[in-house]
C-alpha cells in the first residue's frame, strides 16, 4: 500500500517538483503506520513460538526483499528531508511523521529479515524447524 501511494510522489520529488500531500494522504499514512507497528509488536511477542521448516531460497528472497524495501524508504526520506525540506517551511508534525515512517519500515525490515534468517537455519532441538530470532543479517 505504501509503495503504491508513494512511488508517484518519489518520482515527482526526484524530478525536482514540489509534492504536497492532502489531508487524506496523511490520514492514510498514519493509519498504515499504526497497522504496521501494531502487527510488528504483536508479532514480536509470538516469535519464540513460531517455527519454520528450512527453506533456503525463500529465506534468501525474504532477506533481499527486506533490504530493498528499506532502501526505497530511506531514499524517499533522504530526498524529502535534505533536498526538498529547504523549499517549504519547517513543520514539526511532518518531521515526526517522516521519522515514524522510517522507524516503521525499519521494523518491517527486521521482521522480514528475522523470518528469512529462521528459514535459513535449523536448530538441534527441532530438526528441520527454526525459530524466528534475529541472527544478525537483519541488523543495519
Amino acid at each position: 500500500m505504501f509503495f503504491w501511494d508513494a512511488l508517484p510522489d518519489y518520482r515527482e520529488l526526484t524530478a525536482g517538483e514540489v509534492v504536497a500531500g492532502t489531508p487524506g494522504d496523511f490520514a492514510v499514512a498514519v493509519f498504515g503506520l499504526v497497522i504496521m507497528q501494531s502487527a510488528y509488536w504483536y508479532g514480536r511477542r509470538l516469535q519464540p513460538e513460531v517455527r519454520f521448516r528450512r527453506r533456503v531460497v525463500l529465506g534468501h528472497v525474504l532477506l533481499c526483499v527486506s533490504e530493498v524495501s528499506f532502501f526505497f524508504v530511506s531514499a524517499l526520506a533522504t530526498v524529502a528531508m535534505f533536498d526538498h525540506w529547504r523549499r517549504s517551511q519547517f513543520v514539526l508534525w511532518k518531521l515526526m511523521l517522516l521519522a515514524a515512517a522510517v522507524f516503521a519500515f525499519f521494523c518491517y525490515k527486521r521482521q522480514l529479515a528475522s523470518v528469512g534468517d529462521a528459514l535459513l537455519e535449523t536448530t538441534s532441538d527441532h530438526t528441520g524447524k527454526a525459530t524466528i530470532e534475529p541472527k544478525g543479517t537483519g541488523k543495519s
